[in-house]
């Protein structure tokens, strides 16, 4: 078997970013990819994310896995300032998957929990000094501009496909909140019936710890509530503190695990 890179970029993504393993008939029996990401307000003591991407059947997985991490020290020995982490995204039902990286070294610390949300002891409504009303994403320049502010706290990326998908359930919604002209927080709903979920949500570093964020969440639940709406879920990152603590201040209760984040840490 023999590894190499794409003659081009594929999906965005450098080539020396990107590998495959050939078998001696000349045969791809797996590839693997690298997304480096940039996380400093998700995680300020481990700003530098790279998620890694394996699909094999088995054959050449060990040597994929090496190839992959060999990069990853390439690129962590270009920001060695700053501590990084590379992480991949198992299945709880895989066991084959978690028990792989496990055996390579990787952790377990890491995991997307999924909760339900309780309403927050806050108000309802736009503190003193603030402007809050629903987010307008009416084309296309609208859709990109809420995209691109979302992303900048998400780990995984808000596609613009994905976020038509959620905007054609009925309980669509997103809402601001805005101080002087700027922009601080925003949050996303969606769901249908008597079901939602808390698609994204960020509150811009410089007015944080002030309540804003429960005060987003009081509001959109109140929305929520009056739409016949009894159960909202959200997604919390086990490793980020800052989410969990202000699930817990939702009186938020544990539903199930989503995925697992096995990684490794580089400092």
């Amino acid at each position: 078997m023999h590894i190499f890179h794409p003659p081009q970029s594929v999906n965005g993504m450098l080539p020396e970013n990107v590998f495959y393993i050939a078998d001696s008939a000349n045969q791809t029996v797996a590839e693997g990819f690298i997304i480096p990401t940039y996380h400093p307000y998700l995680f300020p003591e481990r700003p530098v994310n790279l998620y890694i991407s394996i699909r094999s059947q088995g054959a050449g997985k060990d040597m994929l896995l090496g190839a992959l991490l060999a990069r990853v020290r390439q690129l962590h020995e270009q920001t060695s300032n700053m501590p990084a982490r590379v992480f991949a995204q198992v299945s709880p039902q895989d066991n084959a998957a978690m028990g792989f990286y496990l055996e390579s070294g990787f952790d377990a610390t890491d995991a997307l929990d999924v909760v339900q949300l309780g309403v927050p002891n806050a108000r309802a409504a736009a503190p003193m000094g603030y402007d809050m009303n629903y987010v307008p994403i009416t084309n296309q320049a609208e859709l990109m501009g809420f995209i691109q502010r979302m992303n900048t706290y998400r780990l995984n990326v808000l596609q613009p496909a994905m976020l038509q998908r959620y905007m054609s359930l009925p309980h669509f919604f997103a809402l601001y909140l805005q101080r002087g002209g700027e922009i601080v927080g925003e949050i996303a709903f969606t769901g249908e019936g008597q079901n939602a979920k808390l698609i994204g949500m960020y509150v811009v570093p410089n007015y944080r710890r002030m309540g804003l964020a429960k005060c987003l969440i009081a509001t959109g639940m109140q929305i929520l509530s009056s739409r016949g709406v009894t159960h909202v879920e959200a997604d919390v990152i086990r490793r980020n503190d800052v989410q969990r603590a202000l699930a817990r201040s939702c009186g938020a209760t544990f539903v199930r695990t989503a995925c697992f984040y096995p990684g490794l840490n580089y400092d």
